[in-house]
């Protein structure tokens, strides 16, 4: 998706200062509204800006810290349930030393982990679920993550929000600034905007990272270093559209039969074995075949591939790669 980036995008106070200004964090896990936008909810409550905070899971799948607070091997349905209600509180303190205490709060409840395979199965539902939550909020600025964040709750929920603009009349949708908590930018990376927070705000804001206590116990040195003097943001929807069947990646051939593909685009999305035949529609960056849809996508559409043996780390290898180009 390629979208004008205005100037202001590049100074995010000069957007909280325009008539009506409304912001909206989009947080897949409480702890990642303090993370990336601590300072920005700061600015735009003094600016008087409406600030609404949408957390997309309770962050219940999170094993290793509930492990070792609660001294625990075993997490079964009911210790899940009890470690959301304590993310849920934590965030509901962070909020309140951002100052936030007036925010407008949506909790999807959207499964922990498993944002990915969500919208795969009911992407219907999930882009009406957020039409409806953008109606009813008007958000003139959207701080969401960024496309290439190495966490698969993150990037599908940029997917998710690419594919909902993609519905929208430009006017109607809000600027977007991008947060990147997982993982580093791709070469060629878009326009960055920094956003400088005073001593007070880098206060409160290493204040309301430390009150979501269960992430801390086992990432707090890596937590904290957000807690700096500033708010890095992509400049509007980045652009790494490819108006080729040919993926950016080239797996070991070994590697292949643990491999597979995911697709999505606004119609729903499948998960495909990869495949060496001559009917192919989807190649590898060296021209071999790779995969088959079993349908035609719209552009734009999205292709992840991942490995799907059970793993302790969460964290994308590859990632999401976009099949454009789109100038809605």
């Amino acid at each position: 998706m390629r979208l004008e980036k205005p100037s202001d995008l590049l100074d995010p106070e000069a957007l909280l200062e325009r008539p009506n200004a409304s912001l909206m964090v989009l947080a897949p896990h409480p702890d990642d509204e303090s993370l990336a936008a601590g300072g920005l909810i700061q600015r735009a409550l003094a600016r008087g800006a409406r600030v609404s905070v949408v957390y997309v899971t309770d962050g219940d799948n999170n094993p290793w810290p509930q492990r070792a607070l609660e001294r625990r091997l075993w997490i079964g349905p009911q210790q899940r349930i009890d470690w959301a209600r304590r993310r849920r509180g934590e965030a509901e303190a962070a909020l309140r030393e951002l100052g936030a205490k007036g925010v407008s709060v949506h909790r999807l409840g959207w499964p922990d982990g498993g944002v990915t395979w969500q919208l795969l199965e009911q992407t219907g539902a999930m882009l009406a679920a957020m039409r409806e939550l953008l109606e009813r909020e008007r958000p003139t600025l959207l701080v969401l993550p960024d496309l290439v964040d190495r966490h698969p709750d993150h990037s599908a929920m940029h997917v998710l929000m690419e594919m909902v603009f993609q519905g929208m009349p430009r006017q109607a949708r809000p600027e977007c600034l991008g947060y990147l908590l997982h993982g580093r930018s791709r070469s060629g990376a878009p326009c960055r905007a920094v956003f400088l927070l005073d001593p007070d705000e880098q206060a409160r804001k290493r204040r309301a990272i430390a009150a979501h206590a269960s992430q801390i116990a086992l990432s707090g040195r890596r937590l904290m270093r957000f807690a700096t003097d500033t708010e890095m943001f992509v400049a509007g929807l980045d652009c790494h559209d490819r108006d080729s069947p040919t993926l950016p990646w080239l797996p070991p051939r070994l590697a292949r039969p643990w491999l597979a593909l995911l697709a999505v685009d606004r119609c729903g999305g499948e998960k495909m074995g990869l495949s060496a035949g001559r009917d192919a529609n989807l190649f590898w960056r060296d021209g071999s075949p790779a995969a088959r849809t079993s349908r035609q996508l719209h552009l734009p559409f999205y292709v992840k591939l991942y490995c799907p043996l059970p793993s302790p780390w969460v964290f994308d290898g590859w990632g999401w790669c976009r099949f454009g180009p789109s100038r809605a």
